[in-house]
């Protein structure tokens, strides 16, 4: 027979079993709530902590999109960056002033604007001496390895570069009374003009003449970009390599272009009489190329050479400015501009050198020859006339009329690439 207090014991052992058993039937998945909480009868899921909410972002992460887009067209790129030392077309044997016929160049030459009277020995001068000979300029290009093919993006530019003659103090040591008179070895500047737009002999031609001083100035400046897709080598081997090339490019040359000249009786009148004449060019050169490159690699040295031609429309303007001029109205100026747009084609070689330094790092060296078949330049676009005046005399008149001539420039080229 039991004792009573171990019977109450079992007794409360039963209940309390009974009753969690009861408990977990209500709760098929065993999660029991502990005493004094209540556990949500909710279907959804409870929140998620994010225990880097308030901890500082990083500046670059590789692991994002545009990051690692990022990140993987850096590894394939390289960079290089170039000084150009380049040679701007000279104008040639251009003079200043319309042609004459007969003649030779001193000769006496008359004064129509007073009567006809000699002038002396005077001297029409020449652009052949004028050159933009030291254009300097950078270049810049990205170039990207891409899975099939290879990308160049390449900018360029050139500073504004200007040539000048002069000549001053023309009357200086001529004879008293005769200061106004050029001789053979301090000769007049002169300056001829047509005859109602035709060519008049040399001794009957209509002239402007300066016995004080005469300059001119000549500025030229050039500027572009180009796009090229290369192709995969298509020869086995890594010491010959031979690419095609397409794309676009853009070339702008502007040129600027003036002279002035002075009259004043060698010396004797009371104020000078100055003539002027001014011309700007704008070319603007764009459309499709192609071309080749040949390259030999080795693992020191690169030689290559890319030609190509370019297909490009020239999208042009040209104009004139004139005044004051000796015979005409004081104040009287002129101003003249025209545009058009002409097909012409670029062509370009471009030899290069590279001395590899390094894996990720090389010196540059090489040279550019660009030849473009039509361009305006300011010089070309002036037309020197003249127009009968009252009393025998004549009016200057300076008219524009754009011509289109072929145009090159050469030059060497330094600078250093980086590969990533």
């Amino acid at each position: 027979m039991l004792r009573p207090n171990l019977l109450r014991c079992l007794t409360f052992t039963l209940l309390a079993v009974g009753c969690f058993s009861t408990v977990l039937a209500q709760y098929p998945y065993g999660n029991c709530p502990t005493p004094g909480m209540q556990m949500p009868h909710s279907q959804y899921q409870a929140p998620i902590i994010d225990y880097n909410v308030g901890q500082k972002p990083k500046l670059w992460d590789d692991q994002q999109p545009i990051e690692r887009l990022l990140t993987n067209v850096a590894q394939r790129s390289w960079v290089r960056f170039e000084y150009l030392h380049w040679q701007l077309a000279r104008p040639g044997s251009q003079i200043v002033g319309a042609p004459v016929t007969g003649g030779t160049d001193p000769q006496t030459v008359f004064d129509n604007l007073n009567g006809g009277v000699s002038a002396g020995v005077g001297v029409t001068p020449n652009l052949n001496n004028v050159g933009l000979d030291d254009a300097s300029g950078v270049r810049g290009t990205w170039g990207l390895d891409l899975n099939n093919a290879e990308f160049e993006l390449e900018f360029f530019g050139t500073a504004e570069t200007t040539d000048t003659f002069s000549f001053s103090n023309l009357s200086f040591g001529r004879d008293t009374g005769l200061e106004s008179q050029g001789t053979t070895s301090r000769p007049n500047i002169v300056t001829p003009l047509l005859n109602n737009g035709s060519p008049s002999a040399a001794d009957a031609a209509n002239y402007l003449i300066y016995d004080d001083s005469f300059s001119a100035e000549l500025t030229g400046q050039m500027w572009g970009a180009e796009a090229m897709l290369l192709s995969k080598t298509y020869i086995p081997g890594d010491v010959f390599q031979m690419q095609w090339l397409g794309g676009f490019r853009y070339v702008a040359y502007e040129e600027k272009y003036g002279h002035r000249g002075v009259f004043n009786n060698g010396g004797l009148a009371a104020t000078d009489t100055v003539s002027q004449v001014r011309a700007t060019t704008v070319n603007n050169m764009y459309g499709p190329e192609v071309g080749a490159r040949a390259s030999i690699n080795t693992k020191y040295l690169t030689f290559s050479a890319t030609p190509r031609i370019a297909f490009t429309l020239n999208d042009y303007t040209g104009e004139t400015f004139a005044g004051p001029l000796a015979g005409t109205a004081d104040g009287t100026s002129t101003h003249l501009s025209g545009s058009s747009i002409d097909f012409t084609p670029i062509v370009q070689v471009s030899l290069t050198g590279e001395l590899h330094v390094t894996p990720n790092f090389s010196i540059f060296g090489g040279y550019d020859f660009m030849w473009i078949y039509r361009m305006t330049r300011p010089f070309d676009n002036i037309v020197y006339n003249s127009v009968d005046g009252g009393g025998g005399s004549f009016a200057p008149q300076i008219e524009q009329q754009i011509d289109l001539e072929s145009f090159y420039t050469r030059g060497l080229t330094a600078g250093l690439i980086f590969r990533y």
